[in-house]
């Protein structure tokens, strides 16, 4: 995903791993104060048209992989045992094969690689789907099991596999390992900057949690650990810093967000901003924290009380407990915010059907859309926006800035 910044995103995966999502009955934003945006107003902006160019039935949804991935406008779904690449441009399916991916895909634009259910490493054309070579991953899974696959990364002409066993460097051109690095429940979330790999990895003790690594990407040594905290979610590096959300558990956290700014270096934290303050853990507000390099936006719990989810945002050069620059409010609790290319767009999908396209500079809501069936998450590709309702995958043309009125 491409931003305005330099920033290396990786919270904003779920913009392209499939996490798909509904649309509801059109409702709009108004400012109501000094960067508040309410979705109470009826105020209607078309710029963006969340009404679907195709629509494909896929089935029951249960049996569908929800791990796709949409890769510029390629979609790479499973259903079944049958693994699909899918022009979301035209609607039409380009080519399938006899696989069942268990992990997202990536690519370099001539070759496509994922993980299956039986633990192999699986490498074909992107162009016509021809099998180029598969191999066996540090895990072989026993009769009836099916292999688990936490995180798959290309970059520089390697496949970095994170699973049960560790984390393993294969070679992209013929799938020969370069290196592993073994250490169970590794990789989660995985994020490259420069020469430096950043991964979550479990931390067994009287509370399982979440520490980091740092890895060094050329020979797999282990450069530094983080284990103070609970650090599986990583959101972005600046190339000096990283920062993670510390979901640190206890009735003295204090906060609901907690964002740790740490070092790429030594893996030590610099410093740590807290935001939108509670009593007691049990009462936190804030559900999820995504970031777009610029700001963090602290997805609130809905609040049963006063019927409505409140969404902060909060410059990431800011101080700690500052005021949110902007907030957002909304009828129903907050499913997926996801990040639209360049242009400051998010989609917000409500889980009563609503799904907006919210500029979150000015708080406008620039389309909105219902759609019936069981609300996802949002994948937004170059071009196109995927939607999954019920049983249906609908494909939504993305507007640039440059074209709104």
């Amino acid at each position: 995903m491409k931003v305005t910044t330099k920033k290396t995103l990786s919270r904003l995966v779920k913009t392209s791993i499939a996490a798909t999502l509904f649309l509801s009955s059109a409702s709009a934003f108004y400012e109501i104060g000094l960067g508040h945006v309410s979705a109470a107003s009826a105020v209607n902006h078309t710029s963006i048209n969340l009404k679907p160019f195709w629509t494909k039935t896929v089935g029951n949804p249960n049996k569908i992989n929800t791990r796709a991935t949409l890769l510029k406008n390629d979609l790479y779904y499973t259903v079944g045992n049958t693994y699909i690449a899918f022009d979301a441009l035209t609607g039409k399916t380009r080519w399938t094969v006899q696989a069942s991916a268990v992990s997202q895909t990536v690519t370099d634009g001539q070759s496509v690689w994922f993980t299956d259910a039986k633990g192999q490493l699986l490498k074909l054309n992107a162009k016509s789907g021809k099998l180029q070579w598969k191999v066996q991953t540090q895990v072989s899974p026993k009769k009836g099991e099916r292999y688990s696959n936490f995180s798959l990364h290309l970059a520089d002409g390697v496949i970095y596999v994170g699973d049960e066993y560790g984390l393993t460097a294969y070679h992209a051109s013929n799938g020969k390992v370069k290196w592993k690095t073994k250490s169970n429940n590794h990789g989660f979330n995985l994020l490259q900057t420069g020469d430096m790999l950043v991964v979550s990895t479990t931390i067994s003790g009287a509370l399982t949690t979440s520490g980091l690594q740092g890895i060094e990407a050329k020979s797999g040594k282990v450069k530094w650990t983080l284990t103070d905290g609970n650090h599986q979610d990583i959101l972005f590096s600046d190339g000096q810093a990283l920062y993670s959300r510390d979901e640190s558990r206890g009735i003295d956290a204090g906060y609901a967000a907690n964002i740790d700014e740490i070092r790429l270096s030594n893996g030590t934290v610099k410093a740590t901003r807290s935001y939108i303050p509670v009593d007691f853990v049990e009462m936190q507000s804030a559900s999820d924290v995504v970031s777009d390099g610029d700001y963090f936006y602290v997805i609130g719990k809905y609040d049963d009380e006063q019927k409505q989810a409140v969404i902060s945002r909060f410059p990431v050069d800011g101080p700690s407990g500052d005021e949110p620059d902007k907030t957002y409010t909304f009828d129903a609790p907050v499913v997926d915010w996801s990040f639209a290319n360049r242009d400051g767009v998010a989609y917000v999908s409500l889980n009563n059907g609503k799904q907006i396209a919210l500029d979150t500079n000015s708080g406008k809501t620039l389309a909105s859309v219902h759609y019936k069936g069981n609300p996802l998450s949002t994948i937004v590709g170059q071009d196109v926006i995927i939607v999954q309702h019920g049983t249906n995958f609908s494909g939504v043309k993305v507007t640039s800035s440059a074209n709104r009125p």
